[in-house]
């Protein structure tokens, strides 16, 4: 028999605008204690000095990773910088790292482990850690367990519809079959703020092998001046508003109620703060019919109130008020 194809990887950092950020982002990339693999930097006609940074560090470095500098000619934003290294990816998995993030030195080394004993596997997710912008780190409550493997769509679903398990939307610190992303058409939508949560909701639809390994392989940063931390409140509504009316139009058939439980009360929170024009109650009609009134009496009692209650404080505490009553 003939030798079995070594794995790939493909390591994609979108870089705009991070020149404080990237060289830090970069010596966590170099590294790695698993270093077979390619790194593709996306050039999103970052304004300062980052692609600078970038060309120094990788002019300086003699070791096997592959690095690639592919520019875009006009600012696209963060999504459209993920496709296109998408596009231009040679690996058979895929690892999104944000150019203001960091990864451990052992982490392609820590997600790679699973694939490699079984290549069945088409998403392994890591542990991450936040470091707050005053320097507190914490672990986010989902990662606090042991390994665990789901190894059918259903075991999969289960674990992501389940509301009393926390679960991270992120993009980054998943090991991702590229090959899966590419059969089922995954894309991060262009222009949108959030966009990992989208993207997450549809990558669930299909995923059947899913790997939790318990180990800290990205180190997430909170910056006060990054762009969703500084987004208006009318800017949030609105990409708000885009996700959840995509959401709501693409419910799983079969898994309707439970994907519109899950993602209700985040709706409900910014359905109550605007004006209620005829776009934003088509969504919150779909949410409605996905939940049955026997079945999910209190979540549709929440849904009624976001609709009916002023949009001022008062609103917002009676609210809050009716959720705690609720016991939700």
């Amino acid at each position: 028999m003939g030798q079995e194809k070594e794995l790939t990887i493909s390591l994609i950092i979108p870089v705009y605008n991070v020149s404080p950020y990237i060289e830090r982002c970069l010596k966590s990339v170099i590294e790695q204690t698993y270093d077979r693999f390619e790194c593709i930097l996306v050039d999103d006609a970052s304004p300062d000095d980052s692609i600078a940074k970038c060309e120094r560090m990788i002019a300086d470095y003699q070791g096997p990773i592959q690095f690639h500098l592919l520019h875009h000619q006009h600012n696209r934003g963060l999504s459209a910088a993920r496709n296109t290294g998408t596009d231009a990816a040679k690996g058979d998995y895929i690892l999104y790292v944000d150019s203001d993030d960091t990864i451990s030195n052992d982490c392609v080394e820590k997600l790679m482990a699973p694939v490699l004993a079984d290549r069945s596997i088409e998403v392994v997710y890591g542990a991450s850690m936040t470091i707050t912008a005053k320097g507190k780190k914490f672990v986010p409550k989902i990662y606090q367990r042991e390994k665990a493997e789901f190894k059918t769509q259903r075991e999969v679903r289960d674990f992501y519809l389940d509301r009393q398990r926390p679960f991270i939307h992120a993009a980054w610190n998943k090991l991702t079959s590229r090959d899966f992303i590419r059969r089922h058409g995954l894309r991060f939508m262009e222009g949108l703020l959030w966009e990992d949560a989208l993207w997450t909701f549809f990558e669930m639809k299909h995923l059947s092998h899913l790997v939790f390994v318990p180990d800290v392989t990205y180190i997430y940063y909170q910056r006060p001046d990054s762009i969703t931390f500084g987004t208006d409140a009318a800017s949030i509504f609105f990409h708000k508003n885009i996700i959840a009316d995509t959401i709501s139009r693409n419910f799983t058939p079969g898994d309707e109620a439970k994907e519109a439980d899950k993602y209700l009360l985040d709706f409900c929170y910014y359905y109550i703060r605007q004006p209620k024009s005829p776009e934003l109650r088509d969504t919150a009609r779909r949410f409605g019919k996905a939940l049955p009134w026997h079945q999910y009496t209190k979540k549709r009692l929440l849904l009624m109130a976001a609709n009916l209650l002023p949009r001022n404080g008062i609103g917002i505490r009676i609210f809050n008020h009716l959720k705690k009553r609720l016991g939700k």
